[in-house]
């Protein structure tokens, strides 16, 4: 049962996110306009300021997201021509570099990102919630990143042949 539950949330976590996001985004949008030209109430206004502006923080977690999704499905920019020139036992293994790299390059900006959340004082300027919430999804989206990355790169590697790995 707990491993149904574990491959559940490890195919769906991310894309269930985008689809909340973006729900929120089209909800907070469509708000928004239909207040700005149907209605001119004080309150609503109002409150159309704050969908407005959770439109805005629903729009930068979906591009995060995205990227782990990306991630996830080893569909991330990436060009991979030039491993056609190996042989075909060793295609697999021409994408480590790139990925310690990568892998790298995340723990700086998870650490980063962790320091910008801690220290971040400020409040959104609508909603009036501190924008540590908001920053929270750098440290966050780069850790499930990171988590991606390595989950790709050992199914990949674990792959028989180069199409099984693009697959992975």
């Amino acid at each position: 049962m707990l491993k149904k539950i574990l491959t559940l949330i490890d195919e769906n976590f991310e894309e269930t996110v985008v689809v909340l996001l973006c729900g929120t985004l089209v909800l907070s949008l469509t708000y928004t306009v239909v207040i700005r030209y149907a209605f001119h109430t004080p309150l609503l206004s109002m409150i159309s300021h704050w969908a407005e502006e959770l439109a805005s923080f629903a729009f930068v977690w979906l591009l995060y997201f995205g990227a782990i999704v990306a991630t996830k499905q080893g569909q991330h920019f990436r060009i991979m021509a030039q491993f056609k020139l190996l042989p075909e036992q060793y295609q697999k293994y021409a994408i480590l570099p790139a990925n310690i790299v990568w892998l790298l390059f995340n723990l700086v900006i998870i650490k980063l990102g962790w320091e910008l959340v801690t220290f971040s004082a400020e409040e959104s300027l609508a909603l009036e919630i501190p924008m540590k919430f908001v920053y929270f999804i750098i440290p966050l989206s780069f850790t499930l990143i990171t988590f991606r990355l390595i989950q790709h790169t050992y199914r990949t590697l674990r792959s028989n042949n180069q199409s099984e790995a693009n697959d992975a």
